[in-house]
């Protein structure tokens, strides 16, 4: 995991992107659900059922307990963004939290590594929502430069010929920082 933590404090960097992505995701009119996003075959539903489950996984971690295996089909996945962050966020700014090496989906992690994670998560799905809803992809700028170089430590040399992550496009001029961390993970930012 060496270069992947990339945050100074992942707990602010946490709740900015948090509370970033929830105001968006509160904006999703109900007629909307069912559009699509850059992430293929996902809805704007299914990928806010994503951000609520990505949250409900990690603040399960965190609390101590073993994580749902299974992504639930959360009737209202705004809500269940809204629940689920708030339990993370308690979880994760418990004293010690962020030292504690406990299990994750990827072996034994400090807290960091996973606030860190959740944090990328966020980043790039916000974009994603984002774009979806054609809203202003200018995603906390010094945030997603810092979520592009821990990607880049994870990623760079591993072949990304399918999966979540499209090989790297080219970032068009102009780009935000959340616009060149979407290229750099195969979105179509242009």
């Amino acid at each position: 995991m060496d270069g992947y933590l990339t945050l100074d404090d992942p707990l602010a960097a946490y709740d900015t992107i948090t509370a970033e992505v929830g105001a968006l995701a509160g904006t999703v009119p109900p007629q909307r659900m069912d559009d699509p996003t850059p992430c293929a075959d996902w809805t704007v539903r299914r990928l806010l059922r994503h951000l609520a489950f990505l949250h409900d996984r990690y603040a399960t971690l965190a609390e101590g307990a073993p994580p749902p295996e299974d992504e639930p089909d959360y009737a209202d996945p705004v809500a269940a963004f809204g629940e689920h962050a708030a339990r993370a966020r308690a979880a994760f700014h418990r004293p010690g939290y962020l030292t504690e090496v406990a299990p994750t989906p990827i072996g034994p992690q400090p807290g960091a590594v996973t606030v860190q994670h959740v944090v990328n998560e966020l980043t790039t799905h916000g974009w994603d929502l984002a774009r979806a809803l054609g809203a202003s992809t200018d995603l906390s700028p010094e945030l997603a430069r810092r979520v592009l170089a821990s990607w880049r430590s994870f990623l760079d040399g591993m072949p990304r010929d399918g999966g979540p992550f499209g090989a790297e496009r080219p970032a068009p001029a102009g780009a935000t920082e959340a616009d060149r961390l979407a290229a750099y993970l195969g979105r179509d930012a242009g």
